[in-house]
């Protein structure tokens, strides 16, 4: 009997060190290590985005509707660091395209260089990013000659220059604007060797789905060879077709 209770002890000690052993095994890897790296900050851009419902900024909703949008999304903006900076932008294909220029817009009064606006491709399966040129930063040098791409809101298109003219006009296609037939118009319009432009403009209607101007967007930024004028602007407010364009300052 004495050596079954002796033998019972030593086991009870031995599970005692055990848990003990565990314990500070936890708690020492709990503990911060001296040598670990500082955690990152977080990126005080991240978080800007354009959906069905408008813009949503970080943590705040932005109601276009209301009669002080403009304001709002210009207060917001102008509290984060897009000075000199390029601003990482998401938005839905649902979204409406007036809501995304309007975010460019603001983000460009900010003093941003440029926007890339993440959004999936048609087939949604996969995303990609259009970069634009705020229309403030380029106002001074986009000449009369450059070349204006708009999608209406009968998802017909129009091609034609800033300083206005008659309009080439494209019929829509079978699933939204016929954006094969749009580039085409667009590179013939920029291949006049007069013409110094870097620029393009690129605008949608009001209601207009961003999906369907960022895939002409898409389109000629990913034509080959590129156009002379590869740089994007996106128009806060969509021109009437063949009418003469000034752009924001």
């Amino acid at each position: 009997m004495v050596t079954l209770f002796c033998v019972a002890c030593e086991d009870n000690v031995a599970q005692f060190g055990s848990r003990a052993n565990e314990q500070r095994t936890l708690a020492a890897s709990a503990a911060p290590s001296a040598t670990a790296a500082p955690a990152k900050p977080e990126d005080p851009l991240a978080g800007l985005v354009v959906d069905d419902l408008g813009p949503f900024l970080q943590s705040e909703r932005i109601d276009m509707a209301a009669k002080d949008a403009a304001e709002r999304l210009r207060s917001v903006v102008w509290k984060l660091p897009v000075k000199q900076k390029v601003v990482p932008v998401s938005a839905t294909r649902s979204a409406k395209a007036q809501h995304v220029a309007a975010l460019v817009h603001a983000l460009g009064q900010a003093g941003a260089a440029q926007v890339d606006v993440k959004t999936p491709v048609r087939t949604e399966a996969t995303m990609a990013v259009l970069k634009l040129i705020p229309e403030q930063l380029a106002a001074a040098s986009v000449p009369d000659c450059a070349v204006v791409g708009l999608i209406k809101k009968d998802n017909s298109t129009a091609v034609w220059h800033v300083r206005g003219g008659t309009a080439l006009k494209f019929t829509k296609g079978l699933a939204g604007p016929d954006i094969s037939a749009t580039v085409v118009g667009l590179q013939d319009q920029m291949k006049i060797k007069t013409c110094p432009a870097l620029h393009w403009l690129l605008t949608g209607e009001e209601n207009v789905m961003w999906g369907f101007v960022f895939d002409l967007g898409m389109a000629v930024a990913t034509t080959s060879p590129p156009p002379r004028a590869a740089n994007a602007v996106l128009l806060r407010e969509a021109p009437v077709a063949g009418r003469a364009v000034v752009l924001a300052k």
